[in-house]
């Protein structure tokens, strides 16, 4: 991956190769590349607003360029409302900054003498092991300890390794299409055309991301009238209901009425409402939030159309 910038468009040019006996014709399969591609985007989208807040755009051309026995790609990081920012959090000029940002990945050497390591050399160095413990040193940095050794990180690179989006978009750069046969490592190369780093297939493993449990946020039991949309009658699958302001899919945990159904003593007609206890359960999964709709107990079955309401004065 040639490394290079370029000072009136604020650009950052680098270069990934991928190589292996699959490549010699210097083809990949667009099923592999496209992913590949798109998630680079998002890493470099996902590094910036860690690094830089969220004004941060960033936008990645493409131009494919061939060696014997690989597959490598030119590519541009442009970057615009973010660089005031990220000058003056490094204390750099714009250029200066654009390398600083591919370089705390770990894509290339950054322009300071600090990031020399990145949050790829991060991820290889650390392999199957765990974080014993972080220690914090003056001038950004924190001493890492793994085992019985520690190596010592910018603190930017320790925020990117705690980004589950980052760290999953890398995952689809790397560990995916090294998974595929024929593909045997990833790599980047800087200037002079020389590598900088490499990652194969026994190391792709470490970027593979275990994403975190759900843990739940929000609990509660409502009692409310729902509108019927959809039905299923097999076992498990839940029904989609609109409550008058949004349509959801909510399982029904009633015993006693799924027995009513299966006894064939209820039946439903279009426009069909009931009235329930509602339990809503939010979890969060990472940084998003999942809303699960159970419904614990039926209380009535209401049809607005067969129902009239009699003329008492």
């Amino acid at each position: 991956m040639d490394a290079g910038n370029n000072s009136e468009t604020n650009d950052m040019k680098f270069r990934i190769v991928y190589d292996g006996p699959a490549l010699e014709t210097h083809e990949m399969n667009v099923r592999d590349l496209a992913p590949a591609l798109l998630s680079l985007s998002d890493a470099l989208e996902e590094a910036g607003k860690t690094l830089y807040g969220n004004k941060t755009v960033v936008s990645v051309k493409v131009n494919a360029s061939f060696k014997a026995g690989s597959f490598g790609i030119d590519l541009v990081a442009s970057s615009t409302s973010w660089f005031k920012q990220a000058v003056d959090f490094l204390s750099g000029d714009s250029a200066t900054a654009a390398a600083n940002l591919i370089a705390f990945i770990g894509l290339c050497p950054g322009s300071k003498e600090k990031i020399c390591k990145g949050l790829i050399q991060l991820i290889k160095w650390i392999g199957p092991r765990k974080i014993k413990k972080l220690h914090n040193l003056p001038d950004s940095n924190i001493e890492v300890f793994v085992d019985d050794e520690s190596e010592i990180y910018d603190s930017n690179v320790i925020e990117l390794y705690k980004n589950i989006k980052l760290r999953s978009s890398l995952q689809e750069v790397i560990s995916k299409p090294l998974e595929q046969e024929g593909i045997d490592s990833f790599a980047s190369t800087v200037d002079d055309g020389l590598t900088f780093m490499t990652i194969n297939k026994q190391e792709a493993h470490y970027f593979k991301v275990n994403l975190p449990a759900e843990s739940i946020i929000s609990e509660y039991t409502v009692e409310k009238a729902l509108q019927i949309k959809n039905i299923s009658f097999n076992e498990g699958s839940r029904w989609r209901f609109s409550d008058g302001a949004s349509s959801f899919l909510a399982e029904i945990k009633d015993q006693k009425f799924i027995s009513d159904i299966d006894n064939n003593t209820l039946n439903f007609s279009k426009g069909d409402m009931l009235l329930v206890d509602l339990k809503v359960t939010q979890y969060m999964i990472g940084d998003a939030i999942k809303t699960i709709f159970e419904i614990e107990h039926v209380k009535k079955q209401l049809n607005p159309q067969r129902q009239i309401d009699l003329p008492f004065e």
